[in-house]
């Protein structure tokens, strides 16, 4: 079983292949995910809101990321594994890198995301100068945003568009190897993507990314906060992990099991 790795993800791409991607916070959702042949793994930092609870994703620090991201690569033999850097984690290029290589050693993630400005971008470069695989965030940024009433679509607009290509393109040529587009509008993300050499995944970005990413929770519909607007119209009711829950219930109640 060959573990997955850039040069497949990027031939995937070359060839407009989707490239298929899930979140995973622990050992048996991450080999359920890589037995079904998932490309990417990805241990995000909405761990705050679908494993501890919280409405947003500020809470969550670099040793809950290596812990999670530690249980996850257990579970895995072919996924490639990517893990965020949390809120406040890479202020200066010497606290990220400390705690992306805590992440990538302790962890075992083979990549890092980050959710960088264009203003940060050395710190991005000191990164990948040192060795650090590199995934790129554009789009809405979670870890800036606290109330989930301000998520909106960006790209909607010729300034907003001009905008996300140039930092996409300012990631691609900083040596960032992938890049996550959040709420962008479709015909922006795709634009992105034709403009790329390298894999743009998306998430509620449309479906003309070289990859989509989903929270695994969001998938089984059973996140604590609900899933995604983007998400609503994908099987909104159904809960199979709830109908089977119920199911053994009831045939614990019967004594049928």
């Amino acid at each position: 079983m060959i573990k997955k790795n850039l040069k497949y993800l990027l031939s995937l791409k070359k060839n407009n292949i989707v490239i298929t991607s899930v979140t995973s916070y622990d050992a048996s959702f991450a080999k359920l995910a890589d037995e079904c042949g998932v490309d990417i793994i990805l241990v995000g930092d909405s761990l705050g809101e679908v494993i501890k609870g919280a409405k947003n994703t500020h809470s969550v620090t670099v040793d809950e990321i290596c812990y999670h991201t530690n249980n996850v690569s257990k579970g895995i033999k072919q996924a490639y594994l990517i893990s965020d850097m949390p809120k406040n984690s890479f202020s200066t290029k010497r606290q990220a890198l400390a705690n992306a290589i805590k992440i990538t050693k302790k962890g075992l993630a083979d990549m890092i995301k980050i959710e960088s400005t264009p203003k940060q971008l050395e710190i991005v470069k000191h990164l990948i100068k040192n060795k650090i695989k590199v995934c790129g965030h554009i789009g809405i940024q979670p870890q800036k945003i606290s109330n989930k009433k301000l998520y909106r679509k960006i790209g909607t607009t010729a300034r907003e568009t001009e905008t996300l290509v140039r930092d996409a393109l300012m990631l691609q040529d900083s040596g960032v190897k992938l890049i996550v587009a959040e709420c962008i509008d479709s015909g922006c993300a795709e634009k992105i993507r034709n403009i790329l050499k390298i894999p743009l995944i998306g998430i509620g970005s449309g479906k003309k990314c070289d990859g989509q990413i989903r929270v695994i929770y969001d998938i089984f519909n059973i996140s604590f906060n609900g899933r995604p607007g983007f998400m609503k119209d994908q099987n909104s009711h159904k809960n199979p992990l709830k109908d089977f829950l119920m199911s053994y219930l009831k045939s614990m109640k019967n004594n049928t099991n």
